[in-house]
């Protein structure tokens, strides 16, 4: 409520969302425009000048998460350090820097995905073993 241009309605329903409460998507539009809150419905946040304000900084990374091209920096970096990586080790690897508003299935369709996006481009390939997946960089990474 230090932020002077807030409205006691604003301050209420960031509360709302700090929360986890839904809001009514009039509500949901209203917050969007004044850019005080990110996300997709059901999974919106506080925006990272509010998360700023009100030390919630962290919480507000675990929410968004790494974008698409820090998780693939990420994934490219392991595997030239190791080589390759199964599927189960990648999924270790970037599960917990997807963002926290995603379920597990979300999560396992992002990845999936991810993986998809680098086959095609022609960074990465993958092999089977004994019923398991294990990637690799291409050569020419």
């Amino acid at each position: 409520m230090e932020n002077r241009n807030l409205s006691l309605t604003d301050a209420v329903l960031l509360d709302s969302v700090q929360k986890g409460k839904r809001i009514s998507s009039e509500a949901v539009a209203m917050l969007r425009k004044r850019k005080l809150i990110e996300g997709r419905l059901p999974h919106i946040f506080i925006a990272k000048d509010i998360a700023q304000v009100t030390d919630q900084k962290i919480e507000y990374t675990k929410h968004k998460g790494l974008d698409d091209k820090k998780c693939e920096a990420l994934l490219l970096d392991s595997l030239k350090d190791h080589g390759s990586l199964t599927k189960p080790e990648i999924v270790r690897l970037l599960w917990d820097v997807l963002p926290d508003q995603l379920d597990d299935k979300q999560k396992n369709n992002k990845l999936d995905y991810l993986l998809k996006k680098l086959r095609m481009s022609g960074k990465v390939y993958a092999k089977r073993a004994k019923g398991i997946s294990v990637w690799y960089l291409t050569e020419n990474m």
